[in-house]
């Protein structure tokens, strides 16, 4: 593992890198300060706040269109009210971020939707994980959340799912190769080694449709 690679698993800035991001969608090029002090990094953050729920409102916006295709070998799974996909994206509370402390929330399907991009790569930065593993475990833990908290009415008859942004490029200035695919399975393995659970994470292929049960949680890969 090269220097710069390093730098993105111990969750630094790159200059470089951060700067070639913003040439990339400004109309100008633009340069950096040469020492970039954590006000900037806060007012930076404010103003990107917003990027990820965006990311993640889309995410589930693709994970809605492919209910017919995720479930196409899970027959009589799902009502009829959920296979019309345009009438469910009218449903402001169905692509509302967290509306109901899950990303999607319509009986029987429960997903958390992330968009996180490998910090280091092809493995996911130990904040990233920290955040995997709390949405797994709050699926396969099957309380109904809101607000923060878990009420007593059992999700134990929902489809669960982990809805990941899939995202797949070599960046030519830190020789880096961000893989999504890589950093789950790497994650994957990680987390069922730690909780002994070799059985609970399926990875899917939205093109090769696999019969679905409510006891597993399904990793299901989308590329915007």
């Amino acid at each position: 593992m090269d220097n710069k690679t390093k730098k993105n698993t111990n969750d630094k800035i790159d200059k470089n890198e951060l700067s070639n991001a913003l040439n990339n969608v400004l109309s100008k090029p633009t340069s950096l300060k040469e020492k970039i002090n954590l006000s900037d990094l806060l007012e930076l953050k404010r103003a990107l706040n917003p990027i990820n729920n965006m990311i993640t409102k889309e995410l589930t916006i693709k994970f809605i269109k492919n209910l017919k295709n995720i479930f196409a070998n899970t027959p009589g799974s799902i009502p009829n009210e959920l296979k019309n996909t345009d009438e469910l994206l009218k449903d402001n509370a169905a692509v509302n971020v967290n509306a109901n402390g899950y990303d999607f929330f319509k009986n029987p399907i429960i997903a958390e939707v992330k968009a996180n991009i490998p910090y280091a790569g092809n493995k996911y930065g130990a904040s990233q994980k920290s955040g995997l593993t709390k949405d797994i475990n709050g699926l396969l833990d099957a309380k109904e959340k809101k607000g923060g908290d878990k009420h007593e009415l059992s999700l134990k008859d929902y489809y669960k799912f982990l809805v990941i942004l899939d995202y797949n490029r070599y960046d030519d200035s830190s020789s880096v190769h961000y893989s999504s695919s890589d950093a789950v399975e790497e994650f994957k393995k990680s987390y069922e080694k730690k909780y002994n659970l070799n059985d609970k994470l399926v990875i899917l292929d939205i093109n090769k449709p696999v019969k679905l049960d409510k006891d597993h949680v399904y990793i299901v890969k989308l590329k915007l």
